[in-house]
């Protein structure tokens, strides 16, 4: 489980379904900067984000490369072994 400093040692902001935050409790963390919205550029949002938000383009783009490699690479293999079968058996 990986650590997340808003849900470690965090009061829950809403109570039963549908009741607004109580006003007493006050901020839930003592981190001022944990709540904050990232805008602008991605040195803004925090880096944690910023790698959950990039991850799965990320690896769609990894996967699709080497499926294509993995394609080349088999039907390079297939042309090579079949002109070998050919020169081998056949000439």
């Amino acid at each position: 489980m990986t650590y997340n400093a808003r849900t470690e040692n965090a009061q829950p902001r809403i109570g039963p379904k549908g009741q607004p935050p109580d006003p007493n409790l006050g901020p839930t963390t003592s981190a001022l900067n944990v709540g904050a919205t990232a805008t602008g550029s991605p040195a803004a949002i925090p880096r944690e984000r910023l790698f959950q938000r990039v991850w799965p383009p990320m690896m769609i783009g990894v996967t699709f490369v080497l499926e294509v490699a993995w394609i080349v690479f088999l039907v390079y293999s297939s042309i090579a072994l079949v002109r070998f079968a050919l020169v081998r058996f056949f000439f």
